[in-house]
């Protein structure tokens, strides 16, 4: 008896593990739109809500955000270049927010497949101010793709947390065909 309840115990306790190690995975989101997808780190989790974006997630206490908009290069005017798809993505925040400011000055990464065009501001809105981190992502294979993220998080957050919205960027992938969105 005491080894069937042992072997009962081992197995709720391997269950428990399993589950909670399922959530503390990292997944993938991917847009409405298209077959772009980002990892989010343990919890995340994806805005049901309507919202502007084509994939909003928000941090677990919602002090960091992540939203991607996702434009066809066919739906542009053909002389409308990725970067100024960028530039009018700031544009328009630096529209809706009181002291729009650069804090960090544009910086452009070349990973295997990618160039992430990246910028950030600061800006202050209904007595709060945030940080503004936009990246433009040129996918080599894809360039028909133009992923623009805005990622905002509380001035406390930044330093400590700013690793972690660069890796949600830089995750950034077109998805294989047939693959399910974790969301």
């Amino acid at each position: 008896m005491n080894r069937i309840l042992v072997a009962v115990a081992m197995l709720a306790l391997m269950a428990c593990t399993q589950d909670s190690s399922e959530e503390s995975a990292p997944q993938y989101f991917a847009t409405a739109n298209g077959p772009v997808e980002f990892e989010f780190p343990s919890g995340w989790y994806k805005n049901e809500e309507r919202h502007p974006f084509d994939l909003q997630c928000f941090s677990e206490y919602e002090r960091m955000n992540t939203g991607v908009f996702l434009f066809a290069a066919e739906d542009l005017a053909e002389d409308l270049s990725p970067r100024e798809v960028l530039q009018r993505q700031i544009d328009d925040m630096s529209s809706k927010r009181e002291n729009f400011r650069i804090l960090e000055e544009e910086q452009v990464i070349q990973r295997e497949g990618q160039t992430l065009t990246t910028v950030v501001f600061s800006g202050e809105k209904d007595s709060s101010r945030s940080f503004y981190k936009f990246t433009l992502i040129e996918f080599t294979e894809s360039p028909e793709l133009i992923p623009v993220l805005l990622q905002v998080s509380t001035p406390s957050y930044w330093n400590e947390h700013k690793p972690v919205l660069e890796g949600i960027a830089a995750s950034g992938r077109v998805r294989k065909q047939g693959a399910q969105d974790n969301g």
